[in-house]
């Protein structure tokens, strides 16, 4: 197949090394099937705090056009604006028409690329695979243009717990739109955001419907546990005696590492000798550099920035906790690897990862509410030598469970290559419109 990408999505957004491991692997899965990807690209970083520029990414196999979408910084200037005046968050209003147009300027800025690919260059298509719902309906009017079939492909969503509320399409209309845009196969990442309940509540098709679980990019072996060798990595502050507490995730507000802070200044004060190791860049760097220093946290979190994903293994070789305290679902890659490099988990109470995580067992969990109580766990699983290695050991048997991104990504194949034939198989008898059903 001849795949045509379009993506709202940066791949490896966070300068160059790491960002959307997700993302990175689903074009790898086509390429290694032996398919053929042409992608298209935002020009300028669609969710950053200022104007960043795409950089194309450096795989030769990837033919990447970027949509110039000068409209871009303007765009995240009006958010910024916005923000200030809603004292942190832009009003609702606000929201919506910035959400909403920022959609409607990249869907016909992709299209108008999409074209131009086709045309001017003469490429042909056998399939055209959105990421994101801000790429929604640029993949269905392509897919719907060149007579080929679409693919629309969500990486969690927000909107389960509104979908109680009045007019949630009308309110929410990008967030719903992703899973309401035509499709001939729809596939929602099973992240703990309950795809699968919004996509029933929006009474989806579910024979286009997958709800699939991401995969896990894990060496045959873990790197060595090799202190000495990370210090050359990391801020001077990092010191080699102490426990490590590591996470890892971009630094967005719903990641609340605010909350890893505070839990980490109760156990500090309990007389836990440990630090939190924080891996990842966003744009609440400055604010959560700015609450370690006002709760004299600053000797005790390390700030390792930007980690190539491939040394994120030897980092979690080394750590002795993994923590994560999400607000919208835990349930995501790096527990996941976390898991799988048998590191004692520190989490929260959360329904996302109940099938995942079991207090006492491999997991130590506190109430959400209860920031004490994450740093009375933390203390726990720092200072309790024979429960750490009980909750270690205790992972194998969950690791065992997961698929590699390899066995994910043939699952998703062999779906495409179906989908495709079916399509080409309708071209050939005579029919020009655009497939969609599986």
């Amino acid at each position: 197949m001849h795949i045509l990408h379009v993506s709202a999505l940066p791949v490896w957004s966070m300068k160059g090394e790491g960002g959307m491991p997700s993302l990175r692997q689903t074009l790898d899965g086509h390429l290694r099937a032996g398919h053929r990807i042409t992608l298209i690209l935002p020009g300028y970083h669609l969710f950053a705090d200022g104007a960043v520029a795409t950089v194309k990414p450096p795989d030769a196999r990837l033919e990447t056009t970027l949509a110039p979408c000068r409209w871009i910084p303007a765009m995240l200037q009006l958010r910024g604006l916005a923000r200030r005046i809603g004292g942190g968050e832009p009003p609702y209003l606000a929201r919506w028409l910035l959400n909403f147009t920022t959609w409607i300027l990249l869907t016909a800025s992709m299209v108008a690329v999409g074209l131009r690919v086709r045309y001017r260059h003469g490429k042909r298509f056998d399939l055209v695979y959105a990421h994101n719902q801000y790429a929604a309906i640029a993949g269905w009017l392509l897919g719907a243009i060149f007579g080929v079939p679409n693919v629309t492909r969500l990486y969690g969503t927000f909107v389960a717990d509104l979908m109680k509320r009045p007019l949630v399409r009308l309110r929410y209309p990008v967030a719903a739109g992703g899973f309401l845009v035509p499709h001939s196969l729809l596939i929602c990442c099973n992240d703990g955001t309950r795809g699968d309940q919004v996509a029933r509540k929006l009474r989806i098709d579910l024979a286009k419907f997958r709800f699939w679980q991401n995969g896990v990019d894990r060496p045959e072996t873990l790197p060595p546990a090799d202190r000495r060798a990370l210090l050359t990595e990391a801020p001077p502050n990092l010191r080699v005696d102490s426990s490590w507490v590591f996470t890892c995730s971009r630094l967005s507000y719903w990641k609340r590492i605010d909350r890893l802070i505070r839990a980490a200044s109760h156990c500090r004060a309990a007389g836990c000798d440990y630090q939190l190791l924080v891996a990842g860049d966003g744009p609440e760097r400055a604010r959560l550099e700015a609450l370690a220093r006002e709760l004299a946290m600053e000797p005790h979190v390390v700030w390792l920035g930007a980690v190539p994903h491939a040394r994120i293994w030897n980092w979690m070789s080394a750590a002795d906790v993994f923590i994560i305290a999400n607000d919208v679902t835990n349930r995501c890659n790096p527990l996941y690897e976390a898991i799988c490099a048998g590191l004692p988990v520190v989490s929260l109470r959360d329904p996302s990862t109940a099938d995942l995580l079991v207090d006492g067992e491999n997991a130590l969990l506190a109430d959400r509410a209860d920031e004490g109580d994450l740093g009375r766990q933390l203390c726990r699983a720092c200072g309790d030598k024979p429960l750490a290695a009980r909750l270690r050991q205790a992972q194998q048997a969950r690791a065992a469970t997961f698929q590699t991104w390899p066995q994910r990504m043939e699952m998703e194949v062999r779906e495409l290559e179906a989908l495709a034939a079916g399509g080409r198989s309708r071209r050939m008898a005579g029919g020009t419109g655009r497939v969609s059903t599986v």
